[in-house]
């Protein structure tokens, strides 16, 4: 069967002397595995659209066993991601993130918009790539429907504290003041949390982002330390409920220090 589909190329992967295989995120089928031939030469006509990062429409002979490319169609390639190493490193960081959380037969248009919208503002660095990982890890809980109620105190109600415990694996926030009485580190059976002590500030900014159209996602507090601790929640947050590590993100990491 010959399919049209329009996608984001996630990762491609050398085969064969001059061949490549792609993963496409598509808004059609989602996960697609396909099978370029030639697309590593020079004179393909794969070439530009079977580049990593490209945006486009491709016509597929999708079988049972393999998919194979026929033509390709590049509508943006995110270029200037390539001209920073620190912006490229996290574009392939959500890269990898989209191809683990996209699934095959099952297509997500929101999820890609997201990806497409954070490589976008990456390759014209309208904002600094920290913000832009908050962002799109904020933004990737609400659309998994994996997010932490941020409302207030799960055991007395409060939402008007300064600060709060966020109890990662189970979602919940514990005041400081019910925390105190409770030892929020551990579990009421005596098991281990994972714990992140969050202003009432940063609460109200995870918040909005999750809860923010796509024209308003960038919005982010001016404060340089409640942004710091937005990422490194939004961060430990997600990978823990993916279970997972990113050599990806490991590699951003250090050379964003640098």
């Amino acid at each position: 069967m010959v399919v049209t589909v329009e996608g984001l190329v996630a990762n491609a992967v050398n085969c064969g002397e001059s061949d490549k295989m792609l993963t496409l995120i598509t808004r059609q089928y989602g996960k697609l595995s396909v099978y370029a031939r030639g697309g590593r030469r020079i004179n393909s006509k794969f070439m530009t659209g079977s580049l990593k990062f490209t945006y486009g429409d491709y016509v597929i002979n999708k079988t049972d066993k393999l998919n194979i490319l026929q033509e390709a169609n590049a509508k943006m390639t995110f270029f200037s991601l390539r001209k920073d190493v620190c912006a490229a490193a996290l574009a392939d960081y959500i890269a990898e993130v989209l191809v683990d959380v996209a699934m095959p037969e099952e297509p997500d248009t929101e999820t890609l918009d997201l990806a497409l919208n954070c490589l976008y503002v990456l390759s014209e660095g309208k904002r600094a790539p920290g913000d832009v990982k908050t962002v799109f890890e904020w933004k990737l809980i609400e659309r998994l429907g994996i997010y932490p109620d941020l409302s207030g105190c799960h055991k007395c109600g409060k939402a008007d504290k300064d600060w709060y415990y966020l109890d990662i694996m189970n979602g919940e926030l514990t005041c400081r003041d019910c925390g105190a009485a409770s030892k929020p580190e551990n579990a009421d059976d005596g098991t281990a949390r994972i714990i992140m002590l969050l202003s009432g500030a940063e609460i109200y900014a995870a918040n909005r982002i999750m809860n923010s159209e796509k024209s308003k996602m960038f919005s982010l507090p001016s404060d340089n330390t409640v942004k710091k601790h937005l990422c490194e929640a939004s961060e430990k947050y997600l990978l823990n409920h993916l279970e997972r590590s990113y050599k990806t993100l490991e590699f951003y990491k250090e050379i964003s220090t640098l």
